[in-house]
């Protein structure tokens, strides 16, 4: 089977995989919001900045350059595992030790226990985590697609039934803990590799030669993009945090995980033919440009309905989610784009560089919080937009460097999805004006025209005034598997 066919396999497996994780996640947050408060939501992520934070040191970062590296045997594969397992207990340690002075940071108990609690998923995860690393490195997006989805489902079903039990806070850490639990027999039933006791010298300096840069710049990154939850927690309380994190989530996950589905089947991908420059930039422009016609109007959308949306889904109680999450969406077609750049800086071993750059978007990320929170968390938000729109594109530009990729030619391949989304966003927008002039639709109806009016619209002008590529293949594909089955018939 050739790369070409192996990456529209994965990519289709990845997609699915995490649109389906989406949906349930959405449904399950939706459910655990109307039984929980926002509070709740906040101290979870009070005490995931210091989880999240020590738990990047989790198996030194090595899975990525297992990846990246053309010749790796099972030396490689069992002394990573032993890593994984080493720093794992390192790590429960750490939070266990450190989970008092988060505590009393925040001046809240329970972030203690929390933490603890949340350790033990260290001590779990290396028991899958080179076990997925070999299925990405197969390029086996299938097996990877049916973990992922069945780990949501567990992690579901628990959180939900946790706080029906009436354990609230609670239930918003032990589904996934349960989860990661669960799926460890299943992960090694999929996977025949198992690990042999053994430390290679050599094979650790290969792998963390590589993996290190990749882990440093990990850090930055993360602090930087956590730092407003801890300055958000400290000095505006838990119950503002709530309300951040769900509109943060609500806007950033689905576009990261649709940029990582893309992703994690582009750094196996292009790591294969990283030294065939002109093969990397053809096939980067084809993706950022379908990422762009997926996110871009997913987000203008949800911008344009945030607030039927939120008092129709989550109720009255998460009304002040309602601004920042527009606000929030203003960047968020950017950084599906922007989440994309990793896999060129790894695949291209320039992992060194993505230390640099990451370094100083960090310093400028922090600088942007602290001067926006003086003005509360809208103050904030405002804040990092400030900061985001300068600073992707300009780790775009490093990027397209290693590929010869010009910034121009970049621009170029997101026109399509940015014009027909204005377009689409016009559209809705007369009939938003329209509905409150004259028609005055209940809120549930005006949800649902609103998303109609823009799937529709933006249908037509992707069809029609442009003749998108990536558009014409789906119709080609969709008419193919039509006349296939007529056949059939």
């Amino acid at each position: 089977m050739g790369l070409k066919r192996e990456f529209i396999k994965g990519t289709f497996w990845t997609t699915f995989s995490q649109v389906s994780v989406q949906i349930i996640s959405i449904g399950v947050t939706i459910v655990l919001a109307r039984l929980l408060q926002p509070e709740d939501f906040g101290i979870v992520a009070l005490s995931g900045v210091f989880v999240g934070f020590v738990g990047l040191f989790g198996g030194l970062g090595m899975g990525s350059a297992i990846i990246q590296r053309q010749n790796i045997n099972d030396d490689y594969l069992s002394t990573s595992f032993g890593v994984s397992i080493f720093t794992g207990i390192g790590i429960a340690f750490v939070l266990t030790i450190i989970s008092p002075f988060a505590a009393k940071f925040y001046d809240k108990d329970i972030v203690k226990y929390i933490i603890m609690v949340s350790s033990i998923g260290f001590l779990l995860g290396p028991f899958t985590s080179i076990h997925t690393t070999i299925l990405t490195k197969r390029l086996e997006f299938n097996k990877l697609a049916f973990i992922a989805i069945t780990t949501q489902i567990i992690a579901g079903i628990t959180s939900i039934s946790v706080a029906l039990m009436g354990f609230g806070v609670w239930s918003l850490v032990l589904g996934g803990l349960v989860a990661q639990a669960l799926i460890i027999p299943i992960i090694w039933h999929i996977v025949k590799w198992r690990p042999r006791l053994i430390f290679i010298k050599q094979c650790f300096k290969d792998l963390f030669g590589f993996s290190s840069n990749l882990l440093a710049s990990n850090l930055f990154s993360y602090f930087a993009r956590n730092f407003d939850n801890l300055i958000i927690g400290k000095i505006l309380g838990a119950q503002a945090l709530g309300y951040y994190s769900i509109a943060y989530n609500l806007m950033m996950k689905p576009l990261e995980h649709i940029s990582w589905a893309v992703g994690r089947v582009l750094f196996p991908t292009f790591s294969i033919i990283q030294a065939d420059k002109e093969r990397v930039r053809l096939a980067y422009l084809k993706i950022i440009r379908s990422i762009s016609l997926i996110t871009f109007p997913m987000m203008m959308g949800l911008m344009m309905v945030s607030k039927e949306f939120v008092l129709i889904f989550y109720g009255a109680k998460w009304e002040p989610v309602i601004i920042p999450l527009q606000l929030l969406c203003l960047v968020g077609a950017l950084h599906s784009i922007g989440t994309t750049v990793g896999t060129i800086f790894n695949s291209q071993g320039r992992a060194d560089l993505q230390l640099k750059i990451g370094l100083f978007n960090s310093t400028i990320y922090v600088i942007a919080f602290l001067v926006g929170i003086k003005w509360g968390l809208l103050g904030l938000i405002i804040g990092y937009i400030s900061a985001t729109i300068p600073l992707l594109f300009s780790t775009q530009y490093f990027a397209n460097r290693l590929i010869s990729l010009k910034m121009r030619t970049f621009l170029k391949a997101l026109l399509p999805a940015t014009i027909c989304t204005l377009l689409m966003v016009t559209v809705v927008s007369m009939f938003s004006y329209l509905n409150g002039l004259v028609l005055h639709l209940t809120m549930i109806i005006t949800l649902i025209t609103s998303i109609a009016l823009g799937i529709a619209s933006y249908t037509v002008f992707g069809l029609t005034v442009f003749k998108i590529p990536e558009v014409e293949d789906v119709k080609i594909f969709v008419k193919q598997k039509f006349a296939y089955h007529i056949t059939l018939c």
